[in-house]
């Protein structure tokens, strides 16, 4: 697949297990790292401010990560909501697939009640990634 964008995400000694296996639940946490500086590429995390929540995640594993390998997690916007928009991620150890994903995301007020995607974000995400808005 393709992905306009891509980070490498370094494996830590604690993500492994006695074997050198990563952990399932460390792709998660590949995931939001991927995301975070996914939207600070795009200029969208001033002040450190996370203003979405995540709903929904599905992951496949395809085939094991190892300690040692160089992770790269390719991440992507496909839509955008109203208060929502939905992301894809391939994480990749060298040129082998690792596991694919996607998760939905909500925007969020200060009472965690969704709340409309921000004009700027909806803008530069959809023109990052040559999207049709989908809100109207």
């Amino acid at each position: 697949m393709y992905y306009r964008f891509d980070a490498e995400t370094p494996l830590r000694w604690v993500d492994v297990d006695s074997v050198g296996v990563v952990n399932n639940a460390v792709y998660m946490s590949l995931m939001e790292q991927a995301r975070y500086a996914y939207f600070t590429h795009l200029d969208l995390m001033r002040d450190h401010q996370i203003p979405f929540v995540l709903a929904e995640a599905k992951l496949q594993f395809v085939r094991p990560g190892r300690l040692g390998m160089k992770v790269r997690v390719g991440a992507r916007t496909t839509k955008l909501g109203t208060t929502s928009f939905q992301m894809d991620y391939e994480i990749r150890g060298g040129e082998e697939v690792l596991c694919t994903a996607s998760a939905t995301l909500v925007f969020v007020d200060e009472q965690m009640r969704p709340t409309p995607l921000p004009a700027t974000f909806r803008e530069a995400v959809a023109q990052f990634e040559e999207l049709r808005d989908e809100s109207t």
